[in-house]
């Protein structure tokens, strides 16, 4: 039978992966982004925001996120695993195609692009479609874990999508992909990218996600495959408004286990910023790790303007 042999939850996206540099430009695509009023959050933005996105601040930030991406990364190579499931969500949503609530991709390989992060655009992040870009790789799938998984979470009354392949000319959302370039250490571990949908009204609440959580360790356990399987929650905290309120309450539930706090997370406010409801994969993961505890590794409130965008940004394990 498979066996759970590690489980983390890492922040993903340009405030990691691009220098402290460039996040003025992410600062600047903020006052252009549709999803929220970048005007009325000046107005109502906490004093001493000045403070917190001086270069000094933000290149300490920086540093401190890449070595927390880094101590991941030694936990998942001392661990290592046959096979990752990967708990995340689609950031380019395609509105011609259907939008899931869960979802497992079943391919035996996935097309990846590394991506050249200076280079990143601010105002991709709200555009709907992506431009086709030529792969730069591969990123091996397995199928045989991702069908046993697929029949017993149905069986225990979870419809979740069978999903064979990214759409002709895509490659792999960067939520699942970032993984392969990050924190997978150069190995070209197989993956099962695990679709949680963060948008509306396409969202499962949080209780439902910490079920389903429960559910997909009794899978993984119960599956007929000789498997070293690891568990990734990919994605949150806050962004691209920064909560940091609601960031701390939900680090201090993960660390202590408290149940009720994760299962009754307010569904208004995980959905004050397009990237917060990504909270609800740590959810997911933190209820198949259970009774164990997160142990945090950093909490990086990542400012990137004086309106309080950002990036909560946050690493966390479970033993």
């Amino acid at each position: 039978m498979a066996k759970i042999v590690f489980a983390i939850g890492s922040s993903h996206g340009p405030t990691i992966q691009s220098p402290a540099e460039s996040w003025a430009r992410l600062g600047d695509g903020d006052t252009r982004d549709p999803r929220f009023n970048y005007q009325a959050l000046l107005k109502t933005a906490k004093p001493g925001l000045d403070q917190e996105i001086t270069i000094d601040v933000q290149r300490a930030r920086h540093k401190a996120a890449r070595d927390g991406m880094n101590a991941l990364s030694e936990r998942i190579a001392a661990a290592k695993p046959d096979v990752v499931v990967m708990v995340s969500n689609l950031h380019r949503i395609r509105r011609a195609e259907p939008q899931p609530v869960f979802g497992i991709m079943r391919g035996a390989s996935f097309p990846v692009l590394e991506r050249a992060i200076e280079n990143y655009n601010p105002d991709a992040r709200f555009t709907e479609s992506e431009r086709k870009t030529a792969p730069t790789g591969t990123m091996p799938g397995h199928p045989a874990l991702a069908d046993a998984l697929l029949t017993g979470l149905i069986d225990d009354g979870f419809d979740v999508a069978s999903i064979e392949q990214v759409p002709e000319g895509s490659v792999l959302d960067d939520a699942f992909s970032f993984a392969y370039q990050w924190l997978f250490s150069g190995k070209s571990i197989p993956m099962v990218p695990f679709l949680l949908s963060r948008d509306l009204p396409n969202q499962a609440k949080a209780g439902r996600c910490y079920d389903l959580g429960v559910a997909l360790r009794r899978q993984i356990e119960a599956a007929p495959l000789d498997l070293r399987v690891g568990l990734i929650a990919s994605g949150g905290l806050s962004h691209q408004i920064i909560d940091e309120e609601l960031d701390r309450g939900v680090i201090d539930a993960l660390t202590r286990g408290n149940v009720a706090q994760l299962r009754a997370l307010p569904r208004d406010r995980l959905n004050r910023a397009p990237g917060t409801p990504e909270i609800l994969n740590w959810v997911t993961v933190a209820a198949a790790m259970a009774p164990e505890t997160m142990t945090l590794v950093d909490y990086l409130p990542c400012y990137r303007s004086l309106a309080g965008t950002g990036h909560g940004v946050t690493f966390g394990y479970w033993r």
